[in-house]
């Protein structure tokens, strides 16, 4: 189902295992990663226990702990006193500070945060240089009209009020801004056609739908395939993932996938390399874009009349 952060969220606690996350806690953007890589470096460097630093900074022992591993909000005073006691001069201080003022930023979701629980989702959606979208029964999120939006989340959460409907819907929209960005990220979509068939009710909802995606896959940021049905079965059926990838080389890719009992985001590179395969092969047995536009546009077409 694509609901990928168009669902309320009832999680489960986290999980680890073997580079699989099921992540309800906060997160953090991926600035805050980088830089929590780079103050454990420079501890290491010093060759600094958490306890050394903690005893010399006057802070309890696990506060260091707790701050490298992300799951205690690293404030700047505290930044400052740890680049001063490493030693580090400008201006890669300069530029260490200003990842700290970076790594925490309120993004647009906190407005909705009562609807989901966890921001991985969209912190990475918000931070990504390039994102594949493998959907092979839904169109995704991030090109859906409002309306559409409106009649996806009443069909796939009939017991959410109107007033959750509507905010749901708006949350939707507000991701799509992603797009509209001066540097939007690369997002490539791979569809199965049967998610255009599916027809919708009005059916102008339908059309105005499909116009949309017509519109979106003729920007020089978004690109469109879609398995047609003639393709028959393919590997991406197994179900819908999104693999985001990152404008630092450091920061590695991560694969989302959206299951009843949780979100689960993959980092392990041989976990990760599954997603991979899945995707080259659902690439190669779709039609290239111009075919996949045209398809789209004809359907479109049809579906006025």
């Amino acid at each position: 189902m694509e609901l990928e952060a168009g669902k309320m969220g009832r999680r489960t606690p986290d999980d680890a295992m073997s580079g699989v996350t099921m992540r309800t806690r906060l997160s953090l953007s991926v600035r805050g990663k980088r830089l929590l890589r780079e103050l454990r470096r420079l501890r290491d460097e010093r060759r600094m226990s958490p306890e050394d630093v903690a005893g010399q900074l006057g802070w309890h022992k696990t506060k260091l702990y707790r701050i490298e591993r992300g799951e205690s909000r690293l404030i700047l005073d505290d930044l400052d006193e740890l680049l001063e006691l490493y030693g580090v001069r400008s201006p890669e201080r300069e530029s260490l500070f200003q990842l700290g003022k970076d790594a925490w930023k309120r993004g647009w979701w906190l407005a909705y945060r009562d609807l989901y629980q966890g921001e991985s989702f969209f912190v990475m959606e918000n931070d990504a240089a390039r994102i594949g979208i493998y959907s092979p029964s839904q169109l995704p999120g991030l090109f859906q009209t409002e309306d559409y939006a409106r009649v996806v989340i009443r069909t796939m959460l009939p017991e959410a009020s109107a007033e959750e409907v509507e905010r749901q819907a708006a949350a939707r929209i507000e991701r799509q801004g992603i797009l509209a960005r001066k540097e939007p990220p690369q997002v490539h979509a791979v569809l199965d056609e049967v998610a255009l068939l599916r027809g919708v009710q009005p059916e102008s909802v339908q059309w105005e739908q499909l116009e949309r995606l017509a519109e979106l896959g003729e920007r020089p940021n978004v690109t469109i395939q879609i398995v047609p049905l003639s393709a028959g079965l393919y590997i991406g059926q197994w179900g819908q993932f999104t693999l985001f990838e990152f404008p630092d080389v450091e920061d590695p890719p991560v694969a989302y996938q959206e299951g009843v009992f949780g979100d689960v985001y993959v980092e392990d590179p041989v976990d990760l390399a599954r997603y991979k395969v899945s995707a080259a092969h659902t690439r190669d047995v779709a039609l290239d874009p111009v075919s996949s536009l045209a398809l789209i546009k004809k359907l479109a077409k049809e579906s006025r009349r």
